[in-house]
């Protein structure tokens, strides 16, 4: 199946300049994609033709940044809502895992995963003739309140129809108090929770980008990218991409995914997921900077219906700059 949509789409994209400055963006109220922010509440809803994609969480309750909820096609929940809200069926298992969230495991030996804070500082929207942006300045602090990462992420939401919909999340940390090691660790680093109803132990299946299928076989494997969806009762197949662009350090990242829900995008645990045993840990020195850019791609059908390969490979075309 083709999606003429896509390709006209990806051709604006691939055409115009994606820069990463963190301040200035043009303001562009014809832009279809709108963005709500409620400072108070310290949420960014996200509405794409006037249908709620997605809401960027960043208050003091939230402890790390993160999506929630993604919706697809007809307002259909696509990641799991617990711990923010209820699931059927019933999930209450590692309520560290917020539907769409960035942390790692282990830096200097601070576990953002599970633990220590990602605390936001400020956060800016705007739009340019082709994507709404949130710019956001984040903090990565220790136990004992040490920043040892500062964040400049950046999430841009594209126009699309609602059977296949995509948003990008550029991400440039910064080690700020002294040197910063991702030591390997298997939690981490990119990550969503798909809805229970289409986890691997139910209806639902991980396909990787040589075809390969299930738990067993795709975890710890490099991967371009995963996709991670199923039936849903009433509502046909719906699922969610995670895309790993080749600028990336150490791309293909290695994958940690799970048949309860998990698919998180690795580029730290080579040894600890993919078994890669001479991979060394990474250091940044202080004032040193890495970048990373991911793509979601939220769609109906299955991973072949969907064109998930042909839409990583224009998103894989694009450069941005660094």
């Amino acid at each position: 199946m083709t999606y003429p949509w896509i390709v006209c789409c990806l051709i604006v994209i691939g055409l115009t300049g994606l820069g990463l400055s963190f301040a200035g963006g043009s303001a562009n109220h014809d832009n279809p994609v709108k963005l709500e922010h409620d400072e108070d509440a310290g949420t960014v809803r996200v509405l794409v033709r006037g249908e709620h994609l997605t809401t960027y969480h960043y208050g003091e309750a939230a402890r790390t940044p993160f999506l929630w909820p993604v919706l697809g096609e007809g307002g259909v929940g696509l990641t799991r809502n617990f711990p923010m809200g209820e699931d059927e069926p019933r999930s209450v298992d590692h309520r560290h895992h917020r539907s769409i969230f960035l942390t790692f495991g282990n830096i200097n030996g601070s576990d953002f995963w599970h633990r220590e804070r990602i605390v936001t500082r400020a956060v800016q929207t705007g739009s340019t003739d082709d994507y709404a942006w949130i710019r956001a300045d984040n903090r990565w602090l220790a136990a004992d309140d040490t920043e040892l990462l500062r964040e400049r992420q950046e999430i841009r939401f594209y126009d699309g129809p609602a059977a296949g919909r995509w948003f990008d999340i550029i991400t440039t940390l910064t080690a700020s108090s002294g040197d910063a090691t991702f030591r390997d660790n298997k939690e981490g680093m990119i990550a969503f929770r798909i809805r229970p109803e289409i986890q691997g132990n139910r209806a639902g299946v991980l396909t990787n980008d040589q075809g390969e299928q299930g738990e067993q076989t795709v975890y710890g494997r490099p991967s371009r990218w995963m996709d991670y969806s199923g039936p849903i009762a009433g509502h046909g197949h719906r699922g969610i991409a995670l895309f790993d662009h080749p600028s990336n350090f150490r791309h293909p990242g290695a994958w940690h995914v799970r048949n309860y829900g998990l698919a998180a995008l690795n580029p730290f645990g080579h040894r600890s997921v993919a078994g890669q045993r001479d991979m060394p840990d990474h250091t940044l020195k202080e004032g040193e900077s890495i970048t990373f850019v991911y793509r979601f791609f939220i769609h109906s059908g299955d991973v072949k219906q969907a064109g998930v390969a042909r839409h990583y490979e224009a998103f894989a075309k694009i450069e941005y700059d660094r």
